[in-house]
């Protein structure tokens, strides 16, 4: 009984910590946001005994507080609207080549895709916005 407890309380303040490092992170904006998720990535590795993580994720969160710029961020997340934005005018496309064949099955694929790929676009201008 005695050891149980001792691992619940353990789970439990495994899991506060994620919380916690999780709203942390999320208050912040641009490279300190990255910089403070790779933190809390090399802390999780390092409460899992994952050495080989924490050595990767060690490398990376250097190399992010040598390179990261706000605006190398805004770049990455416009190359990625670009992107799907590429991809809704080829589903587009299929759209109307299904719509010409009435294959309501494609109709509706390519419907659910091209929202899919709006939704995607809205939540990286949304993290786009919130970037200085």
């Amino acid at each position: 009984m005695n050891q149980h407890l001792k691992g619940s309380i353990l789970l439990l303040s495994a899991f506060s910590f994620s919380c916690l490092a999780s709203t942390t992170c999320n208050s912040l904006a641009g490279c300190e946001r990255k910089l403070c998720e790779i933190d809390y990535q090399i802390e999780k590795a390092k409460q899992y005994n994952h050495q080989y993580k924490v050595d990767g994720l060690t490398t990376a969160l250097k190399a992010e507080k040598e390179n990261c710029t706000n605006q190398g961020l805004k770049d990455e997340i416009l190359d990625k609207i670009e992107d799907k934005e590429e991809d809704i005018v080829e589903y587009q496309a299929d759209l109307k080549r299904a719509e010409t064949e009435n294959r309501s099955d494609k109709v509706s694929k390519y419907e659910r895709k091209i929202k899919e790929k709006q939704r995607e676009i809205d939540a990286l201008k949304q993290e786009l916005s919130k970037i200085p």
